[in-house]
């Protein structure tokens, strides 16, 4: 209970129902009287991180240091890259990447690169101006990446290749794998995960 509460004493939590399953672009579109005229941060629930500094920290330090929006990337798999979305980018310093444009799901003819964004991301109001008249994309949805595309146009945008571990939780596989994970290094549950696999191993 003590943990709990500790939880919800860190924040106000307010939230929005998106009315109609249209897609990323069109959820942060609905959040627009929420967050006014100030920049924000989008975390996807699915991708659970595990860092050091929290990943949208690096995401915000970028962001105020460079002026720009920013985007959370890693390096994928030629193979993967197809699920997810493919950066044009330059490199600027360290891990910092300025961010040129950018296809969702590209064919193999269309990749642009190996990064891809990977469920955070530090943005400006003006997308949601963007995302406004912004037709359907992938899918029939409104998708964030091609109001990501356009804003990267009219404003900079940089992409930090975050430091971190990223447990992708959308699949029933990815979710037991980063239970997995997360139980092995639990102080209570790693040995009941320790005794679980040992009693298995024996049948």
């Amino acid at each position: 209970m003590e943990a709990l509460r500790a939880i919800a004493d860190m924040a106000d939590i307010t939230f929005v129902r998106q009315k109609q399953t249209l897609g990323l672009g069109h959820a942060v579109w609905c959040t627009r009287r929420i967050v006014g005229d100030e920049p924000f941060a989008v975390l996807l629930g699915d991708d659970l991180m595990r860092s050091r500094t929290p990943v949208i920290g690096q995401l915000i330090d970028a962001a105020e240091r460079y002026g720009a929006a920013a985007v959370g990337v890693q390096a994928v798999s030629k193979e993967d890259i197809c699920k997810y979305c493919s950066l044009d980018v330059t490199h600027r310093e360290g891990n910092v990447y300025d961010v040129h444009g950018m296809v969702e799901k590209p064919r193999p003819e269309e990749i642009l690169s190996n990064f891809a964004i990977l469920g955070r991301y530090v943005l400006t109001p003006r997308i949601f101006e963007i995302l406004e008249s912004l037709p359907a994309g992938h899918g029939g949805e409104i998708q964030l990446t091609d109001g990501l595309n356009a804003l990267c146009r009219v404003e900079p945008m940089v992409a930090v290749d975050f430091e971190g571990e990223r447990h992708d939780t959308g699949s029933l596989e990815g979710y037991f794998r980063a239970m997995l994970h997360f139980s092995a290094e639990h102080p209570r549950l790693a040995p009941v995960l320790d005794k679980f696999l040992q009693e298995r191993g024996k049948k």
